[in-house]
């Protein structure tokens, strides 16, 4: 289950936003037949990028420790 988790975790940081661009592109421009699969792999790209924008990690405080 590790193994899953961690490849699932690996895709989406590298995926997301080419699913997230690509396949609209795909679909208007290249006349791409519609495929179920794809749309859930984009709306969680989508869900996934929004997440970041909205909830980074802005709570670290990277400030250098006084000696």
């Amino acid at each position: 289950m590790k193994t899953l988790y961690g490849t699932l975790i690996f895709f989406f940081y590298f995926v997301k936003y080419p699913i997230a661009i690509g396949l609209p592109v795909g679909y208007f421009y290249l006349e791409y037949p519609n495929n179920w699969i794809l749309n859930i792999l984009w709306t969680i790209s989508i869900i996934l990028i929004i997440k970041d924008w909205f909830f980074s990690s802005s709570k670290c405080e990277c400030k250098p420790k006084k000696r």
